[in-house]
C-alpha cells in the first residue's frame, strides 16, 4: 500500500510539473508574438539630396562639395562687423549656388529663403547709397539691414546643421527642413517686406 501511495504520488508530482513547464512555455510563446514592431516613416518633404554641380568652382582654396562650401561661409560670413560689408557677403554666397544645389521640398525653401534675404538685404543697400546722396538719415535702413543679416547668418548656421551634422545641433529655428519654430517670423519679415517694394 505504502508503494502504491508512493507511485501515485509521484505520479501526481510529474503531472503538474509537466502542466507547469507546458504553460510557460506557451507563456512564452504568447509574449513573443505579442510584440509589436514600430515603423517610422520619413516625411517626404523632409527626404533631400545634393545634386551640385561644382565643376569650375574653385574659391576659396576648399574642396568642392556642398558640405564644404557651406561649412566655409557658415564660419566666413560671420567675420564682419561691417554693415557695408553684409550684403556683399551675402550676394557672393548666392551667386554661387549655381555650383551648389539641393532637391528636396524643404530644404530648397530654406535656399530660396537665403536668396531672398539677400535681395532684401541689396534693396536696402542700395536705398542707403541713394540716401546717402540725398544727405537723408539712413539709421533706419541700416538698422533694417542689420536684422536681415541676423537673419542670413543664422539661416546659414541651420543649413549647415543639416548638410553637414544631419540636422543634430543648436540651430536658431529658422528652417522649413527642421519644423524651425521661428520660420513664419522669418517669412512673415521677407515676403511682407518684398510686398513692400
Amino acid at each position: 500500500m505504502k508503494l502504491i501511495k508512493v507511485v501515485l504520488t509521484g505520479l501526481l508530482i510529474s503531472g503538474l510539473l509537466t502542466g507547469c513547464i507546458e504553460e510557460t512555455k506557451g507563456e512564452k510563446v504568447k509574449t513573443e508574438v505579442t510584440k509589436i514592431k514600430q515603423v517610422t516613416t520619413v516625411n517626404p518633404s523632409k527626404i533631400w539630396k545634393d545634386v551640385s554641380t561644382p565643376e569650375g568652382f574653385n574659391n576659396y582654396g576648399i574642396e568642392p562639395t556642398l558640405e564644404a562650401w557651406i561649412a566655409y561661409h557658415a564660419q566666413d560670413i560671420n567675420k564682419t562687423t561691417d554693415v557695408d560689408e553684409y550684403y556683399l557677403r551675402a550676394d557672393r554666397l548666392t551667386k554661387e549656388m549655381i555650383y551648389f544645389r539641393v532637391q528636396g521640398e524643404d530644404l530648397q525653401k530654406d535656399f530660396e529663403n537665403l536668396n531672398v534675404l539677400q535681395i532684401l538685404m541689396g534693396h536696402l543697400d542700395y536705398v542707403i547709397s541713394v540716401e546717402k546722396q540725398q544727405g537723408l538719415d539712413t539709421a533706419e535702413f541700416y538698422g533694417e539691414l542689420t536684422k536681415c543679416f541676423t537673419y542670413f547668418t543664422e539661416l546659414l548656421h541651420d543649413l549647415n546643421v543639416i548638410i553637414n551634422n544631419d540636422g543634430k545641433g543648436e540651430t536658431y529655428g529658422l528652417t522649413h527642413q527642421l519644423d524651425g519654430s521661428k520660420v513664419d517670423e522669418l517669412e512673415k519679415l521677407l515676403y511682407s517686406e518684398a510686398g513692400k517694394e
